[in-house]
């Protein structure tokens, strides 16, 4: 009994040391360096960077307007590029039009507009690869007055058995509760057996009255969603609300306003990882016309607070489309990070035209 108790209470004051020792590190901003210019930078940002380490190299791939018919001067494309850290797109890798890519799979053949973004993949322990998408659908006849009202928006999953060559879309999982939202979508955590995707959502409002946009979380079993995916299907998703995680998917209703309105205009067209430097679930969010990139961390993923100010600007410009980028990290898909990462992000003029790249270094002391 005295041996099995001593255990006990050794392994308590390891946990408690661990606990510790977490608390006591620091996160510490690197200085801002801007890495191209918008006469340099080759896309035009339109989505995060899913990364992927690929034979020791970190490949970088992108998503450019996808519903826009293909023309010379707004390209649809998807593109993998390839770059040492302060070069990351230095080598092209390959590109491919929307419909070259995509196998919708059945979905969206009545819509007049349609596609498909990839703004964060998973690899899954067979190699495969699962991502998040973000579908914009438009229906409305192309001499429709106000037609950009008619855009309807959703969270969905694709997957690749080819390494992202190309990718088979499975079906939406979430939906705003009024789906003329955008829900941005790209940021997901790993947490226990589930996977979690953070995205926007709104309270609907009677009409003539204004819309109240929130910032939500969803899940469904990991497993078994990629059981589903590799059949090219989706299982049920839920949002969290109010301690339970009992809100389906695509039912209409919003979920739990989760993250802290430091500014105001809180957007999740973001990124998210796990730090194991840190023990916390980091999450970057844009504001909008706040100027701020902002970054918060969550010991679970629900309860976020601010953990500092990435990038700040003054001009207009916006800052979305973030990415954890770790080179040598835990994870080749960076779902994780150690104590040693960036943050790459867009500064963005009014239109895809004008797009700077910059990143921050992050050290966890």
């Amino acid at each position: 009994m005295k041996d099995k108790t001593g255990y006990v209470v050794t392994l308590m004051l390891v946990q408690l040391l661990l606990a510790v020792s977490l608390q006591a590190q620091q996160l510490k901003l690197g200085e801002l360096e801007l890495i191209y210019t918008e006469d340099e930078i080759p896309i035009r940002y339109d989505g995060s960077l899913s990364t992927l380490r690929k034979d020791g190299e970190m490949h970088f791939f992108h998503s450019f307007g996808c519903r826009l018919e293909t023309s010379q001067q707004r390209r649809s494309r998807h593109s993998w590029h390839k770059g040492p850290p302060d070069d990351p797109l230095k080598c092209h890798v390959g590109s491919k039009t929307d419909k070259a890519f995509w196998d919708y799979n059945g979905y969206y053949q009545d819509q007049l507009e349609k596609g498909i973004w990839i703004l964060g993949m998973y690899e899954c322990p067979n190699g495969d690869l699962l991502t998040i998408t973000h579908a914009e659908l438009n229906n409305a006849p192309r001499e429709t007055r106000r037609r950009q009202a008619h855009q309807r928006f959703a969270l969905g999953l694709g997957y690749s058995t080819d390494r992202g060559v190309s990718w088979t879309y499975c079906g939406e999982i979430v939906k705003p509760a009024d789906d003329r939202q955008n829900v941005g979508g790209g940021a997901y955590i790993i947490r226990g057996d589930y996977l979690h995707v953070y995205f926007n959502d709104v309270i609907p409002a009677e009409a003539g009255a204004r819309r109240t946009p929130i910032q939500c979380a969803a899940r469904a079993e990991l497993d078994t969603v990629i059981t589903a995916a590799a059949k090219h299907q989706v299982t049920p998703w839920h949002k969290y609300r109010d301690g339970k995680w009992d809100i389906p998917g695509l039912s209409g209703e919003p979920g739990e306003d989760l993250i802290p309105h430091i500014t105001g205009g809180e957007d999740l067209h973001a990124d998210a990882t796990y730090c194991t430097a840190l023990g916390k679930y980091l999450l970057a969010v844009q504001t909008h016309a706040a100027g701020k990139l902002l970054l918060f961390s969550s010991p679970d993923g629900l309860d976020w607070s601010l953990e500092t100010v990435v990038d700040q600007v003054s001009n207009g410009a916006i800052q979305p489309y973030s990415s954890f980028v770790d080179f040598d990290g835990p994870s080749a898909d960076c779902h994780t990070v150690d104590d040693d990462f960036f943050i790459y992000f867009p500064r963005k003029g009014p239109d895809h035209d004008h797009d700077y790249m910059y990143r921050r270094k992050i050290n966890i002391d």
